[in-house]
C-alpha cells in the first residue's frame, strides 16, 4: 500500500470525534460577535455588523458551528474559514437566486453575505478561539 491509500484507510484518524461542551458552546456562541464588535467598534461597518448579521449567524452559523466542535479541533483559523466558506456558500445561491428573479430581497441577502465573508470569518475564528479556551478538557472520543 501507498502512503496515500494508508492515509485514505486509517480509520481512527477519519473517525476522530471531540467532546462537546454546551455551556462553552453557547458561552462562545453569544460572546463572539460581541467581541468582535468591540475590536471593529471602531470603523462603521463594525458598528452595524451584528444587526444585519446575528440572525444568519444563529440560523446559518449555529448548526455549522455544532457540527464543527464535534469534528474539527477549536482554534481560530479552522473556524474562520469554516465561516468564510459558508457565507460564500450563501452569497453564492443569493446570486442564483437575484438572477434567476426567485426572491424580491435576494439583493439585500447580497448585501449581507458580502459583509459576512469578512465578519462571518471574524465570528466563527472567535468562537473556535473562545471555545478552546472555555472547554479546556478536549478530548478525543473513541468512535
Amino acid at each position: 500500500m501507498t502512503c496515500a491509500s494508508n492515509y485514505l484507510f486509517d480509520r481512527p484518524q477519519r473517525l476522530r470525534r471531540y467532546s462537546v461542551n454546551p455551556m462553552a458552546f453557547v458561552a462562545a456562541l453569544i460572546l463572539a460577535p460581541c467581541i468582535v464588535t468591540l475590536l471593529t467598534c471602531w470603523t462603521l461597518i463594525g458598528l452595524f455588523a451584528p444587526i444585519f448579521g446575528v440572525i444568519p449567524y444563529l440560523v446559518i452559523g449555529t448548526p455549522i458551528l455544532l457540527w464543527a466542535v464535534g469534528h474539527i479541533r477549536p482554534a481560530f483559523w479552522p473556524y474562520a474559514a469554516l465561516g468564510f466558506a459558508a457565507n460564500l456558500f450563501c452569497l453564492i445561491a443569493a446570486k442564483i437566486c437575484a438572477a434567476l428573479n426567485v426572491s424580491a430581497d435576494a439583493d439585500d441577502f447580497i448585501f449581507i453575505f458580502a459583509f459576512g465573508l469578512v465578519f462571518g470569518a471574524l465570528y466563527a475564528g472567535a468562537f473556535g478561539s473562545l471555545y478552546a479556551k472555555f472547554h479546556p478538557n478536549l478530548h478525543v472520543l473513541d468512535v
